[in-house]
Formats: C-alpha cells, sequence, structure tokens
C-alpha cells in the first residue's frame, strides 16, 4: 500500500513537471524502470516516451527493461484513463493522445468530450465578452480623443485650417463611436445566448 501511494505521489510529480524525459548517467544507472513506466502511463504521456529516455541512457550504455516499463505503464494508464481524469482534461482544453487500452477507453471519451463540451461554450463565451471590453476600451479612448480636439478647436492658438481638420476628425470619431455602440449592443445579445448555452451545457453534464 505504501509503495502505491508512493507511485501514485510521484505520478502526481510528473504531470506537474510536464514529464520530462530527460535523464542524467545517474538516474539511466539506478533506473526503476517499472517505476518510470507508471509515471509516464499515470501522466497520460505516450509509449513514445520510452524512446526518449531510451535515447537519453543510450548515451550511457544503459538500455531499458521495456518489459518492466511497460508493465509499469500499463498499471500507470488504469490512474490517468479515469472519467474524472478525462473531463479534467476536456474541460481544460488539452489535448488527449489516444493512451487508453481499449477497455478503459469508452468511459474517459465520453468525460473528455463532456469537459470539451464545455471548454467550446466556455471560450466562445469569454472570446464574446473579450471583444465587448475591447470595444468600449475604444470608445472610452475615443471620448478621450474628442475631448482633447474639442479643446482645441476652442483655444486662441487653433488657425482657421486647422480647425477645419479638427471638426472633420471629430465628426469621424463620433460615427465610429456610435458605430461601436451598435456593435456592443449586438455583442451583449450573442453574450447573453452564449451564457445560456454554457448553463445549460454544464447542467447536462453528469461530471463536476
Amino acid at each position: 500500500m505504501i509503495e502505491i501511494h508512493k507511485k501514485i505521489a510521484i505520478a502526481g510529480l510528473v504531470i506537474l513537471t510536464g514529464g520530462c524525459a530527460s535523464m542524467s548517467e545517474e538516474e539511466c544507472l539506478v533506473a526503476d524502470w517499472h517505476a518510470l513506466g507508471f509515471e509516464d502511463g499515470a501522466a497520460g504521456l505516450t509509449v513514445a516516451q520510452l524512446g526518449e529516455r531510451r535515447q537519453a541512457c543510450a548515451e550511457y550504455g544503459v538500455r531499458p527493461d521495456t518489459g518492466a516499463y511497460r508493465a509499469g505503464r500499463n498499471e500507470g494508464l488504469r490512474l490517468y484513463c479515469t472519467d474524472q481524469r478525462g473531463y479534467r482534461l476536456g474541460r481544460s482544453g488539452r489535448t488527449y493522445n489516444g493512451v487508453c487500452p481499449a477497455g478503459l477507453e469508452p468511459p474517459f471519451l465520453a468525460a473528455y468530450q463532456a469537459g470539451r463540451d464545455i471548454y467550446r461554450v466556455q471560450a466562445a463565451l469569454n472570446e464574446v465578452s473579450g471583444a465587448i471590453h475591447d470595444r468600449e476600451q475604444e470608445r472610452e479612448h475615443l471620448l478621450d480623443d474628442i475631448a482633447a480636439m474639442s479643446a482645441r478647436l476652442v483655444s486662441d492658438e487653433a488657425t482657421r485650417d486647422e480647425r477645419i481638420e479638427l471638426l472633420a476628425e471629430v465628426a469621424r470619431l463620433k460615427d465610429r463611436h456610435s458605430e461601436l455602440g451598435m456593435q456592443i449592443e449586438d455583442l451583449e445579445y450573442e453574450l447573453a445566448l452564449r451564457e445560456a448555452e454554457y448553463q445549460e451545457v454544464q447542467a447536462l453534464s453528469p461530471y463536476r
């Protein structure tokens, strides 16, 4: 039991650090290939990770125990290929590398797709929200520019030709300000639709 907990803790560390396969000479010489396989499987890494470890250790004349590695990896995949892990993976927008065995993959994929559905609608919601924010910021900047130009228009220093140019520019900025206002109204309607879709997809999902 202690050994299993130790492996799970190590696997968690590998997931956080990205599962880097670079190994030093000492690591290659003392490697527990079963444990390394477990770590890579628990992190959802493909079997190509073994090739990277083999290449790293070949420099020191060390060959991996592929049998022990694959056995450990299969154990690690049982930890990785759960519906909750699949949901979190999809929910975060990350890619599934097709590593789960046939017996474990269907529930994993169902949960992964449920997570992806929420990720998709939330990404669309965020995109619309961001577009509204950008236009609101532009409108604020336009108002600042219009105020500065209006002040220049009534100043004693402005020449006749400059006033003509300023009047034309102020009119253009006001048109742009109105155009942005209409765009924001359309986007706010779209945002309400996206929010409703997000709530619906979340409510229908059996995962949390």
